[in-house]
C-alpha cells in the first residue's frame, strides 16, 4: 500500500466500513482477526453515543432514573458481549469446518491417487491378458499338435510291432556262426599239425617211397562216446525227439536248439542225453544250453564235459560250471593232460562236499 492511502476495514458486527486511522486512534479495535468499528465499540465498552446533554431532572426523578439507566447500560454490554462471543464461536466453528473440509479434500485426493494407481495396474493387467484372437489361435495350434502326437504314437506302435516281428524272426533263426568259427579254427590246427609232420618226416627217394600211413590222432583228442539212448520224450517234444534221433548232425543240432529255447524243465533229460553226441558242435550246444538249469544232474554232466575230447567243448563246460555253481576254480581247456586232470580233481572234490546241499 502506498504512503498516504488509508486501508478501509469493515466491522464484523454491523458491516460498516472502518478506516485504518480509527484503529490507530483507538476508535476501532482488531481481535483474533475480527474488526469492531467505532459504530459498535462504544456499546461493547458500555459507552453512550454522543448526544446533547439531557435536561436536568428534579432530584426525586433523578434518584429514580439512575437505577434504570444503569440497568440499560449493563444490558447493552451483555448483548454486545454475547454478540462478540457468538461471532468468535462462529469464527471458531468456521475454522474447524474449513479444517475438516481441507482434511476431507486431502483424503479425497489421496483416494483418487490410490484409485489412479489401481486403474493403472488394471490397465497393465489387461494389457497382459491374451486377446480372444490369440487364445483361438493357441487352441487351434494345440489341436493340431494333439493330432500330430496321435499320428506319431500310431507310427511308433507300428514301428514297435515291426521291430518285435524282426526280433521274433531272429529268435527263431539258429545262429551257426560260433560253430563255423570253431570249425575254421579246427581246420587251421589240423593244417598246422600236417605241416609240422611233413617238415619232420625224412626225405625219401621216389623209388623207396612207401605207402602213406594214416596220421596219428591229435593228442588228447579222445573221441566222444556214442550217445546214450534218449529217454522217452514228453508229448510236447515229440517233434524235437525225432530230430535228436536223426543221422544228420545239423538236424540234431536244430532239435537241441529248439529244446533249449523252450526253457522247459521237461526238456532237460533229453538235452542231457545229447551231451555225448558224436558231433562236437552238438555237444558244445548242449553244454552251453543246460547252464540255464541249476540241477545236480546238470552239474554232473558238466563235470564229465571237462574231460571231453574237444578243447572247445571242455572250455564251454568249464564256463557253464562257473555259471551254475558260482565257483571260480580255474581250468585250462587247452592245457596239458596232467594239469587238466588236477583241475578236474579239484572240481570233483568240491562237488563231493556240496552235492547233498546243492540247490537247497
Amino acid at each position: 500500500m502506498e504512503q498516504g492511502e488509508v486501508e478501509v476495514l469493515f466491522c464484523d458486527l454491523c458491516g460498516t466500513s472502518v478506516p485504518q486511522d480509527d484503529v490507530g486512534a483507538g476508535r476501532a479495535v482488531q481481535c483474533h482477526g475480527r474488526t469492531v468499528g467505532a459504530c459498535c465499540l462504544p456499546a461493547l465498552r458500555g459507552e453512550k453515543p454522543a448526544s446533547p446533554p439531557p435536561l436536568p431532572l428534579p432530584p426525586q426523578l433523578a434518584r429514580r432514573a439512575a437505577p434504570a439507566e444503569s440497568r440499560g447500560t449493563l444490558l447493552a454490554v451483555l448483548v454486545a458481549s454475547a454478540a462478540l462471543a457468538t461471532a468468535l464461536f462462529v469464527d471458531h466453528r468456521l475454522t474447524e469446518v474449513d479444517k475438516g473440509l481441507v482434511d476431507r479434500l486431502d483424503q479425497q485426493a489421496e483416494a483418487q491417487k490410490s484409485d489412479s494407481q489401481v486403474v493403472a495396474r488394471m490397465a497393465l493387467d489387461l494389457d497382459s491378458v491374451p486377446r480372444r484372437v490369440d487364445t483361438d489361435a493357441l487352441a487351434t495350434a494345440a489341436g493340431k499338435a494333439e493330432e500330430a502326437r496321435a499320428d506319431l504314437d500310431k507310427r511308433l506302435d507300428e514301428l514297435a510291432a515291426a521291430v518285435a516281428a524282426v526280433a521274433r524272426q531272429q529268435e527263431a533263426a539258429v545262429d551257426y556262426r560260433p560253430l563255423f568259427e570253431d570249425l575254421r579254427r579246427r581246420q587251421v590246427r589240423i593244417l598246422e599239425q600236417i605241416g609240422a609232420a611233413r617238415a619232420a618226416a625224412p626225405v625219401e627217394s621216389v623209388g623207396d617211397a612207401k605207402p602213406a600211413t594214416p596220421s596219428a590222432p591229435v593228442a588228447d583228442a579222445v573221441p566222444a562216446a556214442p550217445a546214450a539212448p534218449a529217454p522217452a520224450a514228453p508229448p510236447a517234444f515229440a517233434e524235437q525227439a525225432k530230430k535228436l534221433a536223426s543221422a544228420e548232425a545239423a538236424v540234431r543240432f536244430e532239435g537241441v536248439d529248439e529244446l533249449i529255447r523252450s526253457k522247459s524243465a521237461e526238456a532237460v533229460p533229453l538235452l542231457l542225453s545229447m551231451a555225448r553226441d558224436p558231433d562236437p558242435f552238438v555237444r558244445r550246444l548242449v553244454i552251453e544250453g543246460i547252464a540255464a538249469w541249476k540241477r545236480s544232474d546238470v552239474v554232473e554232466t558238466l563235470l564229465a564235459g571237462l574231460a571231453d575230447g574237444d578243447e572247445y567243448v571242455r572250455d564251454t563246460a568249464w564256463r557253464s560250471l562257473r555259471e551254475v555253481t558260482a565257483q571260480k576254480i580255474p581250468f585250462e581247456a587247452a592245457g596239458g593232460k596232467d594239469a587238466r586232470a588236477r583241475a578236474v580233481a579239484r572240481w570233483q572234490e568240491w562237488w563231493d562236499k556240496n552235492k547233498a546241499n546243492f540247490g537247497a
